[in-house]
């Protein structure tokens, strides 16, 4: 039964995967009009967004831990797959933890709904040193949240497209 769950599993997250790769370098400032297909369900998940990343930024290994499922795929560009919530929650106590801090770019976040599973999260986040005063680096990210009861998760993360933070021009 395992094994054909993990087949069903395996399209789902290579279309992610597809889709993340198609995408093109972030442009750290909004450019196109978003409206969401759910406005109450948007609140929600940039609700647990915040809470999912102040913890994250507290170096607080267990919040940040209960928002994700026991069986968490996190798929980054750079550092490659983390298979399970334990990986995770230890490699973020090991990298980022008095590194650096995560923060959603505003006007960036879109929420679609996924009926019968939960919601798909997209957006731009900056990265900022501990101690730096301005971001240093910014990615695309795409969270797969999971509903079950009253109960939301993060199933898979696709983080990519990470690059240098360029601040908007200032308007002379």
């Amino acid at each position: 039964m395992i094994t054909n769950a993990m087949t069903l599993r395996r399209p789902a997250t290579f279309a992610l995967l597809a889709l993340a790769a198609c995408a093109a370098p972030p442009e750290p400032h909004p450019t196109s009009a978003y409206a969401p297909a759910d406005p109450s369900l948007t609140a929600l998940i940039a609700e647990k967004d915040a809470a999912i990343f102040a913890a994250f930024n507290a170096c607080d290994g267990d919040g940040f831990g209960a928002y994700v499922e026991e069986g968490l795929e996190f798929y980054h560009d750079q550092a490659g797959l983390s298979v399970g919530r334990a990986a995770t929650v230890e490699a973020v106590k090991n990298n980022v933890c008095n590194n650096f801090t995560r923060q959603l770019l505003p006007g960036t976040l879109e929420v679609w709904p996924v009926p019968g599973y939960g919601a798909i999260e997209t957006g731009l986040h900056t990265f900022t040193n501990v101690g730096a005063d301005a971001p240093h680096g910014v990615a695309r990210f795409l969270h797969v949240w999971h509903q079950a009861g009253d109960a939301w998760r993060i199933s898979r993360i696709v983080s990519y497209a990470h690059g240098p933070y360029a601040p908007k021009p200032k308007a002379d």
